[in-house]
This record gives C-alpha cells, sequence and structure tokens, in this order.
C-alpha cells in the first residue's frame, strides 16, 4: 500500500475506485495507525475523496437525509436487517485486512472490538447512520442498502471529465 494525503498522514491507502474519468473516488485505509509510534485503530475503511460527490453528498447531509435515513432504518425492518448486515460486512473485511501479527498485537492492546464490532466508519450503534459519505464510499467500493437509496435519488453524479495530465 502506499501513503495518500488524508486529513490523517499514518493511515495507509490505496485508490479502490475511481470515476469514469478516471480520478480516484474512494480509498481503501489499512485499519491501523503506525506511524510516529501509534498503534490505533482506524476504523474508517474506505474514504470518499471525489470533491463532486463530496459536496452532494454534504447537501444530502444538510437537507435532513441522515435523519430519514435513520427512521427508515427504524420503520423498515427490511431495511434495517440490509444495514446491519452492511455493517457486518464492513467490519468484517476491515478484520480481514490485517495481518495474523497485527490481529495479535490488536488483541494484546484490547482494542479488537474497535474493528470486529463496530459498523462503517466506527460506529457503535449500527442503526445510526454517522456520515452519508461514509456510507456511500462503501458503497461504491462493495454497494450497500444505504448507497442504493442515494443512488435512486437521482443527484449524485462522478465527475467526466478526465484528470489533467
Amino acid at each position: 500500500m502506499s501513503s495518500r494525503a488524508l486529513k490523517h498522514a499514518d493511515v495507509l491507502s490505496t485508490v479502490e475506485t475511481r470515476c469514469p474519468a478516471g480520478h480516484p473516488q474512494v480509498l481503501r485505509c489499512h485499519p491501523l495507525r503506525t506511524g510516529e509510534g501509534r498503534f490505533a485503530p482506524f476504523p474508517t475503511q474506505f474514504w470518499l475523496v471525489c470533491p463532486q460527490l463530496t459536496y452532494a453528498l454534504s447537501r444530502l447531509e444538510h437537507d435532513g437525509w441522515i435523519t430519514r435515513l435513520q427512521d427508515r432504518i427504524r420503520e423498515d425492518e427490511t431495511f434495517r436487517l440490509e444495514v446491519a448486515g452492511d455493517h457486518a460486512r464492513y467490519a468484517d473485511e476491515r478484520w480481514a485486512m490485517l495481518s495474523s501479527e497485527e490481529q495479535e498485537e490488536v488483541r494484546r492492546r484490547g482494542l479488537e472490538s474497535d474493528l470486529r464490532e463496530r459498523g462503517i466508519g466506527g460506529t457503535r450503534d449500527r442503526n445510526m447512520v454517522k456520515c452519508l459519505h461514509l456510507h456511500y464510499a462503501f458503497h461504491l467500493a462493495r454497494g450497500s442498502a444505504i448507497g442504493r437509496v442515494l443512488d435512486d435519488l437521482g443527484v449524485l453524479a462522478p465527475c467526466v471529465s478526465p484528470p489533467p495530465v
């Protein structure tokens, strides 16, 4: 993995998905921060880096879509189970990214639940939507119930111009 410019420079990441124009959309982040002698969980496995999608999702958050999705999770058992399954897949894949040595060190330090039990973006309550950006990044990488709802709104579109040469 290569280090990419994130808010957290000590997190290794790779480009997971690109938009149709070839720009990075989502980074896949290693679940541990280990730079400068640190050893800390980094629960955000998929990081949305597309400025256009980031802006559009911020607008949806501003327009109340986190609350609307949480209401749907509460009221629609099928949707609630789909979202819970997404959280479980996210946590399972995050744990599987670790080497056996890293898993052992995580256990030794008492940090296993931070990576195995927390869902998308490290959320503890799987009936909560922490951030649309986190859910949509996971959707672009693996597919998700919340991402499908957001796609159905018809307001999220990747850029189409090629990256500068």
